[in-house]
This record gives structure tokens, C-alpha cells and sequence, in this order.
């Protein structure tokens, strides 16, 4: 079904051809590994080297996807089998899988307002832990300066899974920046789209690790050539991104700004439209939000359904984020059984009701207006006060 409103944020046939320039070079040379020969530079180089700078970090490793830059960011912290690790209990479940893959145990740390993980946990820990996962959600930034302060204390590192919010700042800053690993997505409905494709930035110490264990362990010499006699080598895996990918992932970073520009006045003409008396459910700094998407909080579950519904017969997009914590799936129901961590009861009362409408760049007036009308036409199925 055609939608006013898709979740798509990248489209061919809407962007100016000319503009692709890398993505041209890299079709019209045809050299679609990593490694090219010659005389361009690897696009994978250029968006590494692009987006470490824009997240403030000293370096940055492009790879797969989103959920092996998690893998691979906790592989390098150092954690491995029977550590804990705190994860956003609101989160996509890949988040809490990628713990596992490493053999460690997803432990879920409740929500505080309705997009702000409680720091109970970290306050007074009753266990020790590895590492703490901040997850963000759909464009919008969770301040975690407090939780940096805290993990400092603690001596543990964080990471910072901005796949849904490359772009969007709280009072504490760029979501990533006091992240110890930062790592984002470039899949369909991320802000920067290739199809998949991911990266990991950081120090320049943690960033060359990552990179050797997603370019099958080699040190790489002059001209790109592998080399596993040097005493750096390690046994890694083969999780590059390709140069096609790579291509397409810098030409859409290099607009990153412009974009966010525009989307963030797609979403506050959206506001304006729906008035001052349909409740959006807000970040903690609306302004910094990347607005890839508008929030909102349906009464229940039932409200939830009848509201997506609502909108879809008017063509209009909406989805609730994420059903359910990633505790509550079978699979981690079979995976850890046994494993001792309280219910994060405010995720799970929250997860089945917080909705989601995609407000992208692409967005003209008249489908601004018509999504403002099908949520005013279905408001009653939302809360009004902020939870």
C-alpha cells in the first residue's frame, strides 16, 4: 500500500542524480570492494573519517550493520562470556542479542519518563557490570550525561546506540558524543540509508580493533593488502561495508545538516497543524530531535491498534515503536531463564502504547497537512498528560 508518510529516508527519485557524486564515481569506476585501486579514495575511508569528525570522535570503522557494530563494539570494551551488561529494556531486540553474541547477559534497565532510562541501577548496583547500553529512540537524544557520570564512577564503559538518532542532540549533546563507542545503522529507515550498513566511532585505539576483528583480523599495508604476520594480527571475521554502500552512505552524511533542517520543519509544521491540544509525546529537548519521526502515547494497547488503523485508511503511516522489551520475547524467556534481573515494569507498561509516524525531508505541505488531519481525526485514542 502507497503512504503519505513512508519511513524510507532515503529515495532515488527524489533526490537530484547530479548530487550523488560518490555514488556516481563508485558506479562509473566500478570497483565495488572496500579496497579500490587507483586514484579515488575508498568511499568507506571518506564517510569513516566524515562522520568520526561529526560525532567528535577520533576515528571510526565502517561495517555490516548496526547490530554487528554493537557486536563488535563490546568485543572490544573487553566484554565476553558471563558479564552483564545494562541495556535499555525499550529498545529493538538486536540490542540485547548482540550482548548475547558475545556471550554475555543482557540485563534491562527500566525507563524513567516515557524516553529516559531510570538510573536506579546505576546508582546503587546490587551486581557488578561490564558495560552499559544507552539506546536511542527514533530520532529523538536521551541525556546521558548523568549516566556517563555515572558509569566514570563505576569505572565501566558506555556505549551509545544512536541507529534511530544519528543527528538529534539533548542538553548533553550529540547523541554519541559521551560515548566511550558510538555506533549507528545506515538500514531503509535509519537517517542516512544504503540498505544496511553500519558504523562504529570512538578512540583511535578501540577503532583499530574494531576494524581488524570486521577485516578478518589483517593489518593492512600500503594499497590495501592484508597482512597476518604481523604481530597485530588477530583472528577476526568478514563484516565490511562495501564501497557501494560506502558511497551512498557519504553522499546522504555530507547533507546530514540540511536534512535534519528540513525534517525538523516538516515535524514543527506538523505540530502547529494538529494545535495545542493533541498531545506529542516530546523528548527531554525537542528542539535537538533529528524529527525523522513524531512521537505519540495511546491510551492502551487496544488504542494503540485502532489508532494505526485509523491512520492507514487514510494512507497515512503509524506504528507502535516497539511492541514489547526485549525481556518479554520467547527467546530470551528460553535464552535466560534463570537469569537474575528485575522487570522493567515501566518499559513493559509503555513498550505496546508509544507510536510512531514517520515526519521525513521528503514530506511536502499538502502530506503534511493530510497526516496533521488523520491524527486529529483519531486524537481520542491518545493520552493527554506527559508520562
Amino acid at each position: 500500500m502507497t503512504v503519505i508518510n513512508p519511513h524510507q529516508f532515503f529515495d532515488l527519485s527524489q533526490e537530484d542524480p547530479q548530487s550523488l557524486s560518490h555514488f556516481r564515481a563508485t558506479l562509473a569506476d566500478g570497483q565495488l570492494f572496500r579496497y579500490v585501486e587507483g586514484d579515488r579514495e575508498s568511499a568507506g575511508t571518506l564517510a569513516e573519517r566524515h562522520l568520526a569528525g561529526y560525532l567528535g570522535k577520533e576515528a571510526a570503522a565502517a561495517v555490516a550493520n548496526g547490530t554487528v557494530g554493537l557486536r563488535l563494539a563490546l568485543r572490544a570494551l573487553g566484554v565476553g562470556p558471563g558479564d552483564r551488561v545494562l541495556v535499555s529494556a525499550y529498545s529493538f531486540i538486536a540490542c540485547a542479542m548482540a550482548v548475547c553474541a558475545v556471550g554475555a547477559v543482557p540485563v534491562p534497565l527500566d525507563l524513567g519518563s516515557a524516553l529516559t532510562p531510570d538510573t536506579t541501577a546505576l546508582e546503587s548496583p546490587e551486581e557488578p557490570f561490564a558495560a552499559v547500553l544507552i539506546v536511542h529512540v527514533q530520532g529523538h537524544a536521551v541525556p546521558v550525561g548523568r549516566v556517563r557520570e555515572l558509569c566514570d564512577r563505576l569505572g565501566v564503559p558506555l556505549v551509545e546506540d544512536i541507529c534511530q538518532a544519528l543527528g538529534a542532540e539533548s542538553a548533553d549533546g550529540r547523541a554519541g558524543a559521551l560515548a566511550d563507542l558510538a555506533v549507528t545503522s545506515f538500514q531503509q529507515s535509519k537517517q542516512i540509508s544504503s540498505g544496511e550498513g553500519g558504523l562504529v566511532a570512538g578512540s583511535a585505539a578501540l577503532i583499530e580493533h574494531v576494524y581488524r576483528m570486521a577485516d578478518l583480523g589483517a593489518v593492512r599495508r600500503e594499497g590495501g593488502l592484508p597482512d597476518w604476520d604481523d604481530e597485530r594480527a588477530l583472528v577476526g571475521e568478514n563484516l565490511r561495508m562495501t564501497e557501494l554502500q560506502a558511497s551512498l552512505v557519504m553522499d546522504q552524511a555530507l547533507v546530514l545538516d540540511r536534512t535534519l533542517v528540513r525534517q525538523r520543519s516538516r515535524r514543527t509544521r506538523l505540530r502547529e497543524e494538529l494545535g495545542p491540544d493533541v498531545p506529542v509525546l516530546d523528548s527531554t529537548h525537542p528542539d535537538g530531535d533529528a524529527a525523522s519521526h513524531t512521537l505519540f502515547l495511546a491510551r492502551g494497547a487496544d488504542d494503540a491498534a485502532e489508532f494505526c488503523a485509523g491512520l492507514a485508511a487514510r494512507g497515512v503511516l503509524a506504528r507502535v515503536v516497539w511492541k514489547k522489551t526485549y525481556p518479554e520475547y520467547g527467546v530470551f524467556r528460553r535464552l535466560l531463564p534463570s537469569a537474575p534481573h528485575p522487570r522493567p515494569r515501566k518499559a513493559e507498561a509503555l513498550a505496546p502504547r508509544i507510536l510512531s509516524v514517520p515526519t521525513s525531508k521528503y514530506l511536502t505541505d499538502t502530506a503534511v497537512s493530510q497526516v496533521a488531519e488523520a491524527v486529529v481525526a483519531h486524537r481520542r485514542h491518545l493520552v493527554e498528560e506527559r508520562v
